[in-house]
């Protein structure tokens, strides 16, 4: 049978609960020390609950980043591509322009037979930089021949972002619009012969 502590009363148990005949901690606790409080029932499951929650909002957030990734990155990729194919027309036009001057001047297109043979004659009277390379970084063609009287036709081509012509001779062009950028771009004799329109797309 327990007692109290501090003044021996019998008691059904001893704890931080004041002894009712001396009013002490029945425990041996020092005077006015009171129970401690108990733990917060259910405590351990809140804090499960809580590492579930910022798991599932965690995957929550990836999955969402990788759809907009998944949305994001293809039209990124477009635009890059659209962009080289402006810049190629833009040089190429520009190219064509000063052939024009030139013919302009000598009754005739340049005489060459690749974009490398014609930069000298272009440059620096009619264009102070020939561009040489189109916005994939691949190599312009450029080539001239006669239909009616010696070198009267002209064109200058790129072969899009596969880097390959699909044509032997630049004479062989037949043009019209195209929709990916595979496709060549053709500037022949003062116009855009084979050139982009609307929607392009990659193969």
């Amino acid at each position: 049978m327990p007692f109290c502590a501090y003044c021996g009363n019998q008691l059904a148990e001893v704890s931080y609960a004041p002894c009712p005949q001396c009013g002490n901690p029945s425990n041996g606790a020092p005077r006015g020390t009171k129970a401690p409080a108990a733990a917060a029932a259910g405590g351990g499951s809140k804090t499960a609950m809580i590492v579930v929650i910022v798991l599932v909002g965690g995957f929550v957030l990836i999955a969402v980043i990788g759809i907009l990734a998944a949305i994001a990155i293809p039209n990124i990729l477009t635009a890059q591509e659209r962009a080289r194919q402006k810049r190629t027309m833009a040089d190429i036009r520009m190219v064509s322009t000063a052939i024009e001057a030139y013919a302009t001047d000598k009754n005739q297109y340049p005489n060459a037979t690749s974009i490398e043979e014609l930069r000298p004659l272009l440059s620096p009277t009619y264009l102070r930089e020939v561009p040489v390379r189109d916005g994939w970084m691949h190599s312009l063609r450029y080539g001239t021949w006669a239909r009616e009287k010696d070198l009267d036709s002209y064109a200058v081509v790129s072969a899009g972002k596969d880097g390959r012509f699909e044509k032997e001779s630049l004479k062989d062009y037949e043009g019209g619009t195209t929709s990916q950028f595979d496709c060549d771009i053709v500037f022949s004799n003062g116009s855009f012969l084979q050139y982009p329109e609307g929607v392009q797309r990659s193969n």
